[in-house]
């Protein structure tokens, strides 16, 4: 019973949504909050690869962002366009992360 509730959940980050956690869009959901939720441990924890592991996310994020709105739109009909506001506080995120790199890692 608690299985097949589970089968019905409507994920989305950076304009991908999927209605199923099983399909392949999905895990590629699933694997994105994961590993969101890895770099938040580091950065809590002032782990010493969290910086640099922020930096992959933001710009795993911006690349998203923008196949979403800039090149999906016009190959998928079914898309329309979209401008995805996320991008705005993943660059401030990327910039932070960018200045505090150095001050990081000499801790």
């Amino acid at each position: 019973m608690a299985g097949s509730l589970m089968t019905h959940i409507f994920l989305s980050v950076y304009g991908i949504s999927a209605n199923h956690p099983y399909s392949m869009t999905g895990l590629l959901i699933c694997f994105l909050f994961l590993f969101k939720g890895i770099v938040a441990y580091g950065l809590w924890f002032e782990e010493k690869w969290a910086v640099q592991a922020a930096i992959v996310d933001a710009v795993i994020g911006i690349a998203i962002c923008f196949i979403m709105m800039a090149i999906i739109p016009f190959t998928v009909p079914s898309i329309s366009f979209t401008i995805r506001l996320e991008l705005i506080p993943l660059y401030f995120y990327l910039v932070k992360m960018q200045k505090i790199k150095k001050t990081w890692e000499s801790l």
